[in-house]
């Protein structure tokens, strides 16, 4: 249950109680800003290697090379916006064809660093005013194979990197340390070629990506990180972690990535497939809320609208993202405002299942409501919060928010005046709706079901809680296969069907719930001074399954429901897991499997004044005489809260669906 203030809490088990909810609207998903891309600037520039920076003054730098007739060029917007100048350059001469170019603001300086016509000399220009011009170029590394990819960052105190692909799939990092660059040294990882790499600082260490191919032809995008001392020991490389990957012969390739820091790492890269009617694309992802970039937690990458054929450059202050190609400026907001609707809202009703929780929402039309809610498409996708909650002595106070995001916007009359229905998901409606481009494999005693879960709900770019799971998740290490095309639900379901803990989301967080029939009751409804009962049922009705047999790898475990197989004769189910291997853990699985399948499944209903408070999963006390509990402890299995204040009379009730500990 909701941690709630005292005040609240004596609020909600009084008598008269006044209803306040709290309702807003935000562009976001998972807690992270969803881009709303605009684009400034589109041009005739030829594609070709660029990058770009927001400098610390607030200016785009962009830096961009072209083959014919052959450039290296320089742009600077003092202030880039709608009304900016994106096309005119400033030439820097001849450079290479094929090497790369790179920008990074080091210290009082802005740096950008190409490949001299030779393909061999990396070459640095310095600018003292910020990008508005450049001295002469300075050769800091020669290379004896070709350079194929160059990416530059920089980092606190006038650290800086300086990272390089060759023709041999080597490559070579160089940082800055007392004002001058280090010798280059090779990463210690290992691809059969490099078609594009890019890093940045964060949290402390250099995160790297690469675009490449493995040695059985494979090819795919990785992150790594080069210790800088704070997770990783300096000079040290990480191992390579899958950030999307295509089987050996599909015909798809990965270059152009691009890196930055906005509300979060963010990265870009180009997939290409040469197949019959083969296609070029941009896809872009970014990290979860919660994970930091050594976690190398990915959401599914995603087409960018509008997609140019070139690898587009990242970069970010603190109001916005910026894409840029040669020929083209995007930039999105990522303040993710929230709107407040709630002297709107007339009318609320949220569904909360085990499996799933909905939300509609009645908005009248009036002067408070945001006319851009009510044009056109509205605000579909974009997250609602909703709080329960009253009027206390300290003012109005809520519980914890809930997330959902707007899957239907609808126009209605209602008692003869125009309203705003919005009809709302949780993450439970995206995840069955999201599915895996390709198979996911995980061999048995290798990962963990909590690292699997991980995965998957990353996928979604959301994140999870381990704060009341059970040990058995993250101590049993499944086989498990995710197939092409699965939906994302389907498959957690399938894993978490290996251990006894139970889910539910929490502020838009995945919760994993060990639910014990030890467990002691978070509230208490119906008895003297306690939260007021309306109204309650009960009834008795058979399980689906009063026997369950699991079978594992040399071990076999089982658990009954005694009284049923005595009255009805064997309901069975049996379930194979490979991953158990002693009868111990099997019988813990049966246990759990039985309880799931039976004690677990509703069978009460109580109606209360809405306990602001309440989540599913919970344990509660009933004391309700007229159907036989006194203190009856149960588990809260599902809700249903209405909000009510545009009918004959207000109505601020919830039912719960009650099931066994």
């Amino acid at each position: 249950m909701h941690t709630l203030s005292k005040t609240l809490l004596t609020a909600q088990r009084g008598r008269s109680a006044i209803p306040y909810v709290d309702v807003s609207l935000a562009a976001r998903w998972g807690g992270t800003a969803q881009l709303r891309w605009e684009r400034l600037y589109t041009g005739t520039e030829p594609d070709g290697a660029h990058a770009a920076i927001v400098s610390a003054s607030g200016a785009l730098i962009r830096v961009r090379t072209q083959t014919k007739p052959n450039g290296f060029f320089v742009q600077r917007a003092a202030s880039p916006g709608p009304t900016a100048q994106f096309g005119t350059w400033q030439s820097l001469g001849a450079t290479s064809t094929g090497g790369g170019v790179a920008i990074a603001e080091i210290g009082s300086r802005v740096r950008v660093f190409d490949v001299g016509s030779n393909g061999r000399d990396i070459r640095e220009w310095s600018s003292l005013n910020d990008g508005a011009s450049f001295g002469s170029p300075t050769t800091i590394a020669t290379n004896a194979a070709p350079v194929r990819s160059l990416a530059a960052a920089s980092g606190a105190g006038g650290a800086a990197l300086i990272l390089y692909a060759d023709s041999t799939g080597a490559l070579r990092a160089m940082t800055r340390e007392a004002g001058a660059w280090t010798a280059a040294t090779t990463w210690s990882n290992t691809l059969s070629s490099i078609d594009g790499v890019t890093c940045a600082s964060i949290d402390g260490d250099w995160a790297v990506v690469v675009c490449g191919t493995l040695e059985d032809g494979s090819s795919g995008v990785w992150s790594c990180v080069l210790g800088a001392g704070s997770s990783q020991t300096a000079g040290t490389w990480s191992a390579l972690r899958e950030v999307i990957a295509s089987a050996s012969g599909a015909g798809v390739t990965y270059r152009q990535p691009s890196l930055c820091v906005a509300d979060g790492p963010r990265l870009s890269f180009v997939e290409s497939f040469g197949g019959v009617k083969g296609y070029v694309q941009t896809l872009t992802t970014h990290a979860p809320a919660s994970a930091r970039f050594r976690d190398h937690r990915w959401r599914e990458p995603s087409p960018f609208v509008g997609t140019p054929r070139v690898g587009p450059a990242l970069a970010a202050n603190s109001s916005h993202a910026w894409l840029t190609t040669p020929s083209g400026v995007w930039r999105a907001g990522i303040a993710a405002p929230d709107i407040d609707l709630s002297d709107s809202v007339i009318y609320a009703d949220v569904k909360e299942t085990p499996r799933g929780s909905s939300l509609t929402l009645h908005l009248a039309e009036d002067s408070r409501l945001d006319s851009s809610i009510t044009q056109g498409s509205g605000p579909l996708g974009h997250e609602v919060s909703i709080a329960w909650g009253y009027e206390t002595s300290a003012g109005g106070e809520t519980g914890q928010a809930q997330r959902y995001w707007t899957r239907e916007v609808r126009r209605e009359t209602r008692r003869g005046g125009p309203v705003t229905v919005l009809e709302a998901e949780d993450a439970w409606w995206f995840l069955a709706n999201t599915r895996t481009r390709r198979q996911l494999v995980w061999p048995a005693h290798t990962t963990s079901v909590w690292n699997i879960l991980l995965r998957l709900l990353t996928m979604a770019g959301l994140s999870a809680s381990l704060a009341r799971s059970s040990p058995s998740i993250v101590s049993t290490y499944p086989a498990m296969t995710v197939s092409p095309n699965e939906s994302l639900a389907v498959a957690i379901n399938r894993l978490m069907a290996r251990v006894p803990d139970l889910l539910r989301f929490s502020d838009g967080v995945m919760e994993a719930i060990q639910a014990l029939a030890t467990d002691s009751a978070a509230y208490a409804y119906g008895g003297t001074g306690e939260h007021a009962l309306l109204d309650a049922g009960r009834s008795s009705t058979l399980s689906r399954v009063n026997h369950v047999q699991v079978y594992g790898d040399g071990a076999v475990g089982q658990a009954v429901n005694e009284a049923e197989v005595e009255s009805i004769g064997n309901l069975l189910v049996q379930v194979v897991d490979r991953s158990l291997t002693t009868a111990h853990v099997a019988t813990i699985r049966a246990e759990a499997e039985l309880r799931t399948r039976g004690a677990l499944q509703p069978f009460a209903r109580i109606t209360v004044p809405v306990n602001a408070g309440q989540q599913l999963h919970d344990v509660v006390t009933v004391t309700a005489p007229d159907v036989g509990w006194d203190k009856e402890r149960l588990r809260v299995a599902g809700l249903r809260t209405r909000y009510d204040v545009g009918g004959p009379q207000s109505v601020y009730r919830q039912d719960i669906d009650l099931g066994g500990v």
